[in-house]
């Protein structure tokens, strides 16, 4: 129960906004930062942030209307309890018809196809496949190229060679460099928990960096050491049947139901080609087959949110760089961050933006002065 309570104060939903935090940050009199960092956490504390910071009316006044038709709700709802139990009633009969329909339609299902696993996922995947294709690019000067990701690894690579004091362009010569917030460490393969639970304050979190392999010169971590199972992708060539389903009828009826398995490298640096070619769509497709096997690979995630961030889907491509790291594998931590900030900045989501560019200052990484400018770009 401790941990749980621990893992809810570190990840879980900030509390609501109340109506005074919401009036002092219009007036600009409250603790600003505090009431950015709830919305921050929460879509509903966001949206209702920046909705009420584009009018001019008090939120008081605006719910008025609101608690007037909530008060004669409640009030006619005590006042007609018959209706009240034939409403009840109503609801018990239609949720045990469904519930009924539900059963018969999930039996009927599990015994009507022959292979039902395989044929559900090729569905998935034409359908998944088919969307991809509609995507339109966001214009060259906006887009995550590899030449970019490239460039920043060697500078990264070359500052971290140099003394801390002579790449810290924010602090003077005489000064001592101060410790950042978040710390990195390098380890090897394979990782290994600790068991310890996580102390609840983000100055003590330290994100590790696992071992890296460079796939057309793109940094990835290197998951050789314990990638067993294959990637299943489905065969599109005619090479033929396995001898245990040679009929002529289970060529006609599946003919493209044949699943290929490669090793989990092999499509990973085939995958990694594509993004360097600037082939997003389908390096796109590749890292999500990559995920149907393995749903928490961050080489995946990451370089699948860059397909997304530059096919303008952003709210993919947010979900998938939150999932690119961990305490274990912080490899693409930074990264990550600074492009979710711009995937936010690109939605007009300015609240959540200005605390991630702000906590990225803070931590005065390696993308500290590029958020600095982008956040004195955003300020209201």
């Amino acid at each position: 129960m401790i941990f749980l309570n621990l893992l809810n104060r570190i990840f879980g939903p900030k509390k609501a906004l109340s109506r005074q935090e919401i009036e002092d940050y219009k007036a600009g009199t409250g603790n600003t930062h505090d009431i950015e960092s709830k919305a921050a956490g929460s879509d509903f504390n966001d949206q209702a942030l920046e909705g009420w910071k584009s009018t001019s009316s008090s939120v008081n006044d605006g719910m008025w209307a609101t608690d007037n038709k909530m008060n004669q709700f409640v009030n006619n709802g005590s006042a007609g309890g018959a209706s009240t139990k034939g409403m009840t009633l109503s609801f018990v009969l239609f949720t045990l018809t469904m519930l009924t329909l539900i059963i018969f339609t999930y039996q009927g299902n599990s015994a009507v196809d022959k292979n039902p696993q395989i044929v559900e996922k090729i569905k998935d995947e034409s359908s998944r496949s088919e969307e991809i294709d509609f995507y339109t690019a966001i214009s060259p000067e906006k887009q995550i190229t590899s030449n970019e990701l490239i460039k920043n690894q060697e500078t990264k690579s070359t500052e971290s060679q140099l003394p801390k004091a002579a790449v810290n362009k924010k602090l003077k010569a005489e000064t001592t460099p101060q410790k950042t917030e978040v710390e990195k460490e390098e380890i090897q393969l394979p990782i290994q928990s600790s068991g310890k639970i996580p102390n609840s304050s983000k100055s003590n979190l330290v994100y590790k960096d696992a071992q890296e392999v460079f796939l057309s010169d793109l940094k990835n971590v290197d998951y050789r050491a314990y990638r067993n199972r294959p990637i299943k992708v489905r065969n599109t060539l005619d090479v033929g049947i396995p001898a245990s389903q040679s009929s002529k009828e289970e060529k006609q009826e599946f003919p493209s139901l044949q699943m290929v398995e490669i090793t989990y490298i092999d499509y990973l640096t085939t995958s990694s080609e594509f993004f360097s070619q600037g082939q997003y769509k389908t390096a796109l497709k590749h890292y999500l087959t990559i995920l149907d096997t393995y749903p928490d690979d961050v080489n995946a995630n990451f370089y699948g949110g860059l397909c997304y961030f530059n096919l303008g889907q952003f709210d993919q491509a947010t979900e998938l760089l939150r999932k690119s790291y961990t305490l274990g594998y912080g490899n693409f931590r930074e990264e990550a961050r600074w492009f979710t900030a711009k995937a936010l900045v690109e939605q007009n989501h300015t609240i959540k933006a200005r605390y991630l560019l702000g906590e990225i200052v803070k931590e005065g990484g390696f993308y500290s002065d590029n958020a600095e400018e982008l956040l004195n770009e955003i300020k209201r």
